[in-house]
């Protein structure tokens, strides 16, 4: 009985050790992909049309975001859906620094396409017209 507790012990300590390895606190893993509000901005990264319609431009030509910045509203941003369940679904995405403030609102329908609504800057009034 004591042998079986034994190894028991050792391999639950083994367990912990690797999982302390894994999933330990180093900045260089980024374990947000698992979660629904990283996959929508992943999904956004990685549509192309979107990122290169001419909403999308004229939105950053007016509010003069730089690529980085844009690129920073679709990874380090908050996504929050607008209406859950709701045909089309419509994501808000904020991204809220000391320095920046922005809120995009994209729009996805059934065929899985996406579409830019707005984006707009919550520190000045700045309005676009890129309808």
């Amino acid at each position: 009985m004591l042998r079986r507790l034994r190894i028991y012990f050792t391999g639950f300590a083994l367990g912990l050790i690797m999982v302390y390895v894994m999933f330990g606190n180093d900045d260089s893993r980024d374990l947000d992909i698992w979660t629904p509000s990283q996959r929508i901005l992943e999904e956004i990264r990685n549509d192309s049309v979107l990122l290169e319609s001419e909403e999308m431009i004229c939105y950053q030509e007016c509010l003069e975001l730089s690529d980085s910045l844009l690129l920073s509203i679709w990874t380090d941003a908050e996504v929050e859906s607008l209406n859950p369940g709701g045909k089309p679904y419509q994501y808000a995405i904020t991204l809220e620094t000391d320095e920046v403030a922005y809120r995009a609102i994209v729009e996805r329908n059934e065929a899985e396409e996406q579409r830019l609504i707005k984006i707009e800057d919550k520190k000045t009034t700045t309005y676009c017209d890129c309808d």
